[in-house]
């Protein structure tokens, strides 16, 4: 490992110290492949890749971040769920 690598991996955990001190189940990791841009891979609780960050960024952007995806995901299983009775609905009154 070289003073560089160290240096991320250190920055690295430093974020997600102070992302769980605020609560928040994400964390963040270094970008797997070569980027141009100074960034850091946002992940969920089960490390799953949601988006890119950018390095210079707060733990609190990241948070924020994570929040926002969160709340497209449970208005998106709304949705879902909403469309699903809609056609059971359809599908029942077919039967009739």
């Amino acid at each position: 490992m070289n003073d560089a690598t160290s240096l991320a991996a250190l920055f690295v955990a430093s974020f997600n110290r102070d992302l769980a001190a605020l609560g928040c189940p994400a964390r963040v990791s270094l970008p797997r492949g070569a980027h141009a841009d100074r960034v850091l891979e946002l992940r969920d609780a089960g490390g799953q890749f949601l988006c890119f960050v950018p390095e210079s960024g707060s733990p609190e952007m990241a948070k924020t971040a994570y929040s926002l995806y969160l709340q497209g995901l449970r208005a998106g299983e709304q949705l879902a769920l909403a469309k699903l009775h809609m056609m059971i609905g359809a599908a029942l009154n077919l039967t009739d």
